[in-house]
């Protein structure tokens, strides 16, 4: 059980540079962030490593009210490695499909919630970030 004081941690985890670029656009937007974290996944790297990093990530951002591992691609690498230390682990909860307004609403929103609501909360502000753009069409 977290203490309200507590806050749930945030780790992106993707291939390439995706979860930088995040990390970077936070900083520019909200500021540096307490219990938030990245893990790369370059090219080079083997599924065993790049598990011993994300699972050294988690443990060392986890104040204890638990913690979200945002993954680039449902099903691949960084979310199936997440998804093994969520099974292997307590109080870690894994999205597929990240994206900026996602992260964003879950830093600003994390302070004294449980784990579970925030997830809802996160699950919902991905498609709700996504809108399609259509110039008016011209009458003939």
């Amino acid at each position: 059980m977290s203490r309200p004081d507590d806050e749930v941690a945030i780790v992106v985890a993707g291939h390439g540079d995706f979860a930088l670029g995040l990390a970077s656009a936070v900083d520019l937007i909200i500021g540096p962030q307490d219990n938030f974290a990245t893990v790369s996944l370059p090219a080079e790297e083997s599924p065993s490593d790049f598990l011993a990093r994300l699972r050294e990530a988690i443990e060392d951002i986890d104040s204890g009210a638990g913690v979200v591992v945002l993954a680039d691609l449902p099903g691949a690498t960084p979310f199936s490695t997440a998804a093994r230390i969520a099974h292997e682990r307590g109080g870690v909860e894994v999205i597929g499909g990240a994206n900026l307004p996602m992260v964003l609403e879950a830093l600003v929103r994390r302070q004294g919630r449980q784990l579970d609501d925030l997830v809802k909360i996160m699950a919902e502000a991905g498609p709700a970030g996504i809108i399609r753009w259509s110039p008016p069409s011209e009458e003939t």
